[in-house]
């Protein structure tokens, strides 16, 4: 804790430009990785969006914004479906829907944990005469 006040002292310290380039650098971390490797997989078509060095950072701090409530994993998973299936690099919005229809499939359904309980006889008997009696009228 001591440490974190310290650094966050000492980057109040500097000057403006200096602070957003270190809050892009902490940040940032994962989204270098997701733009090389959206990079690799699209080659002209993804860099051909981001053409200047100030867009591209400004595109990051966005995703970052936008993705820091998935996990690495999930980025993972999205990579891999945008690999496979994707033949154009997604948008912000595409990559989030991705992320979260996979987080989707990580919950626990609730429905599926409910115990069920059988019918009655007296009920399941009830509901045979009815589809019966339907069949021969």
């Amino acid at each position: 804790m001591a440490e974190e006040l310290t650094s966050a002292s000492t980057i109040s310290q500097q000057p403006h430009n200096q602070v957003e380039q270190v809050s892009a650098v902490v940040h940032d971390l994962r989204m270098d990785i997701l733009f090389t490797r959206l990079g690799a997989i699209y080659g002209q078509n993804w860099w051909n969006n981001y053409r200047t060095d100030s867009l591209l950072t400004l595109a990051k701090q966005e995703w970052s914004e936008s993705l820091q409530r998935y996990d690495n994993q999930v980025l993972k998973e999205v990579l891999v479906v945008c690999r496979e299936k994707k033949i154009y690099p997604p948008s912000l919005p595409q990559f989030m829907d991705c992320c979260k229809d996979i987080q989707n499939r990580r919950m626990p359904n609730p429905l599926k944990n409910e115990i069920s309980k059988p019918a009655s006889r007296e009920v399941a008997e009830m509901h045979l005469k009815a589809m019966l009696k339907e069949l021969r009228s």
